[in-house]
């Protein structure tokens, strides 16, 4: 632990830095955020259902409706606490939540026949961030943090296939974590208006190790049969993200901001049970095609523009 908390310092004395204020913040206060998300999202568990039906010969091709609009993103708080302790102006801690909903269609193809396929995605994560604000000039603030980020997704698929064999199907995938991860940015005002920013999160998991539980189960009604894969296990992440931008003072204590982000949740399953079952028999091929497709690791990946306004309140 003394070993950790050493290297903590280390990296924040060499970045210096992270960006959730996106603005001077005054005194003692309560900055409350909201925003809109305009781009594109790739879950895992699309690579996780391409290879899990590969081994049945069945070819999916990639999910549309990737992009899309999400209203309810970044929702949430920063207090800062003054402190005017030289170039140590605050501590902070917030809260942000964000969440992102698709609905996916795609087809697939096998040997005889081709499959009609749709399902809906959630995606859900929160941070809650822990730092402090330094400001070596008086237009420009570092911010370093630690970030506890707790994430979940969950997907719903229906399927149906036509040909030779013709099947009814659902895919249902459920994942969680938690983890912990290293914040670093910066913050620069142009003028008393104006502010450009940046936000990174750089290293996880970091003090708090990565953990979670992955669930996946495949059910198909088959013309001569049935089938079902089933894979459960732990489930681990780390996240990388960049974002820049910057904000504008419209009313005292109110501010609109827009930033370009990027980034990408890597995770996959730790030591699952994958079973796979055709009528009566397991099938061991099928059975390790889950677990290969299970403890792959793959990204989540955000990358689009967001939209926002913060507001201040002085306590």
């Amino acid at each position: 632990m003394k070993r950790s908390l050493v290297f903590f310092m280390i990296i924040i004395s060499m970045f210096t830095g992270s960006a959730y204020a996106q603005g001077k913040v005054e005194g003692n206060a309560l900055r409350l955020k909201g925003a809109l998300f305009f781009g594109s999202l790739r879950t895992d568990l699309e690579k996780r259902n391409f290879y899990g039906d590969i081994v049945g010969l069945e070819y999916n091709q990639d999910w549309q409706n990737n992009r899309g609009m999400t209203l309810i993103n970044d929702l949430g708080f920063d207090y800062f606490h003054s402190l005017n302790a030289g170039i140590l102006s605050n501590v902070f801690l917030g809260l942000h939540l964000n969440r992102f909903t698709r609905g996916y269609e795609w087809n697939s193809y096998y040997a005889s026949g081709i499959g009609i396929k749709e399902g809906d995605y959630r995606l859900l994560y929160s941070d809650i961030n822990l730092g402090f604000t330094l400001s070596p000039s008086s237009n420009f603030r570092i911010l370093p943090k630690y970030v506890i980020r707790s994430m979940s997704q969950s997907f719903e698929g229906n399927y149906l296939g036509i040909g030779g064999p013709s099947y009814l199907g659902q895919d249902t995938k459920t994942t969680s974590g938690t983890s912990g991860l290293v914040g670093v940015g910066f913050e620069f005002d142009l003028n008393d208006r104006a502010t450009l920013f940046a936000d990174f999160l750089l290293f996880g998991p970091f003090l708090l190790n990565s953990s979670g539980t992955y669930n996946s189960e495949q059910f198909r009604v088959y013309n001569n049969g049935l089938g079902f894969n089933y894979a459960n296990g732990g489930y681990t992440f780390y996240s990388e993200k960049i974002s820049v931008g910057g904000s504008i003072v419209v009313l005292p204590k109110l501010r609109l901001f827009v930033s370009f982000e990027r980034e990408n949740m890597t995770a996959k399953s730790k030591s699952p049970v994958a079973l796979s079952f055709a009528g009566d028999n397991l099938d061991r091929v099928g059975t390790l095609m889950e677990f290969v497709s299970a403890t792959a690791a793959h990204d989540i990946t955000l990358s689009g523009v967001k939209f926002g306004v913060t507001y201040d309140l002085n306590l």
